[in-house]
């Protein structure tokens, strides 16, 4: 509903601006359009509040929603030049945090650390930095639906959602959190306060007790602010991602040569949670990544693609002169059907790739014969990153393995691929 002046001060004006943000369900900005006043009037006690500090007039000129304060406000002097020379027509008036720290009361939030923010006037696309653990219970948890690689996502499950399974509290939603890189070794996790607002006041508090201070110990992952911010298409896949499209497209060329699948499944729309960054750099984790790794490569290689071309089995001859067969594992089977069936002008290659199915296997179970303490290593961030950059590559040589075959010729891989345009972390 449009609100129609014929005599307003600027006082007025701030204190209708600032009930309109306060009580708008997203803190939103009061429209300029809803005043119904001649942009040369509307100047003139605009310029009074710019300069004083109390009043930000948003254009959608940075953000192209100006109903939502996406970014800190420019300096002073270039908000007064804007305000001289810019359309006000869908523009959006907001109260400054120094104005909204004198009028809010600040136990409306207590318990929602995010939402006062939002309530004192900080922009709802600045963020901040936490320690990967937090997002431990939610993984670990089977009533979230949970995905982290670049990009992640926190939900409820459909048939917890408004169950007594699950305390009203518990039920959140964290539409969106991405990768942070650390400057050193490492990562964290970073979020946006529009979507830490949208918290319950018990999850706020707790992913307040994991919120990094050095925040200049962070950068957000490049793709990352490039898709959130800035609206653009990733620049390259992680490999994560680019591991389970390769995954596809050897199962595709197996088609297309007239071989079974050599992948029994795929996982590109049901990653199992583990397969994702470290949470903790710790043995456990890394043993447990590796297992979930090693499920996804050796344990799920089809035999039904060699065709009886290699043997399955061996057997041998007892002490008691019995034949005792034992049945041949898929990585042999593998390697020996590429020995016999694969000539390559860099044999190194696949040496490497059957190398890495080993050391994945490997490191699945470290401590199966043994007990141990954990270990806690920060280093094993980048060990985890080498084994994955490893088996990344491993399948990059099965699927160009198979383009050698004849029938291959005239399949054409995605040039994101073909190039390997992947982040190396």
């Amino acid at each position: 509903m449009a609100v129609i002046f014929r005599s307003v001060t600027p006082e007025y004006l701030l204190a209708l601006a600032t009930e309109f943000y306060v009580q708008s369900h997203d803190f939103n900005g009061l429209p300029v359009r809803a005043l119904e006043m001649e942009p040369d009037d509307l100047r003139v006690l605009l310029r009074p509040l710019v300069e004083a500090g109390s009043l930000y007039v948003n254009y959608g000129d940075r953000h192209p929603n100006p109903h939502i304060l996406a970014f800190e406000p420019e300096s002073r002097e270039q908000q007064l030049e804007k305000l001289a020379t810019n359309d006000l027509a869908s523009a959006c008036l907001y109260p400054t945090i120094g104005h909204l720290e004198s009028v809010v009361d600040r136990d409306t939030y207590r318990g929602r650390p995010y939402s006062l923010e939002l309530a004192l006037g900080y922009p709802a696309l600045g963020y901040h930095f936490f320690d990967l653990s937090i997002l431990e219970s939610y993984r670990n948890d089977p009533r979230y639906y949970y995905s982290f690689d670049i990009s992640g996502r926190i939900s409820i499950h459909d048939e917890h959602f408004g169950q007594s399974t699950m305390p009203e509290r518990d039920q959140v939603l964290l539409e969106s959190f991405g990768l942070a890189l650390q400057k050193d070794d490492g990562w964290g996790v970073v979020v946006f306060r529009r979507y830490l607002s949208s918290l319950s006041p018990e999850h706020q508090q707790i992913w307040k007790a994991k919120q990094e201070d050095d925040r200049e110990k962070f950068v957000p992952h490049p793709d990352y602010w490039r898709s959130s911010i800035l609206g653009d298409w990733h620049e390259k896949l992680s490999l994560f991602r680019a591991f389970l499209e390769e995954m596809e497209q050897i199962n595709a060329l197996a088609q297309h040569i007239g071989r079974p699948p050599l992948f029994r499944n795929v996982y590109s729309e049901n990653w199992p949670n583990d397969f994702g960054y470290l949470i903790r750099p710790t043995g456990r984790e890394l043993a447990n990544f590796a297992g979930v790794l090693d499920k996804m490569l050796s344990d799920n290689i089809n035999r039904d693609f060699f065709q009886n071309e290699v043997p399955y089995e061996d057997e041998r001859t007892d002490r008691h002169n019995r034949i005792v067969v034992t049945q041949r594992g898929t990585i042999r089977i593998l390697d020996e059907w590429i020995k016999a069936k694969v000539r390559c002008e860099n044999p190194e290659l696949i040496e490497h790739a059957i190398k890495t199915l080993k050391d994945v296997r490997k490191k699945r179970n470290p401590n199966a014969h043994t007990i141990r303490p954990d270990e806690y290593n920060v280093a094993l961030f980048k060990e985890q990153v080498k084994l994955m950059r490893d088996a990344y590559r491993a399948l990059v040589t099965l699927r160009q393995i198979l383009q050698l075959h004849p029938a291959a010729r005239d399949y054409v891989v995605p040039d994101v691929l073909e190039n390997q345009e992947v982040w190396e972390i």
